[in-house]
């Protein structure tokens, strides 16, 4: 398994992790979320999904440009 093939699968597990976590924080925004506590729901921004998404987001955005570079 050469690195191009290994970035390629955590390509796809990062796709699969950042959708999951922008989907938990759309939950939390909506009110819906059953995990959080309730002061999230006044300012979802704060909320643990939010900054999980941003890191996945990140970690994505990383990868992608290790693909291209």
């Amino acid at each position: 398994m050469n690195l191009e093939t290994l970035i390629l699968v955590e390509l796809v597990i990062l796709l699969v992790g950042t959708t999951y976590a922008w989907y938990n924080w759309y939950l939390v925004l909506k009110g819906r979320c059953k995990t959080c506590s309730v002061s999230v729901h006044d300012n979802p921004f704060t909320s643990k999904c939010f900054v999980g998404a941003i890191f996945f987001t990140l970690a994505l955005l990383i990868n992608t440009l290790m693909l291209f570079v």
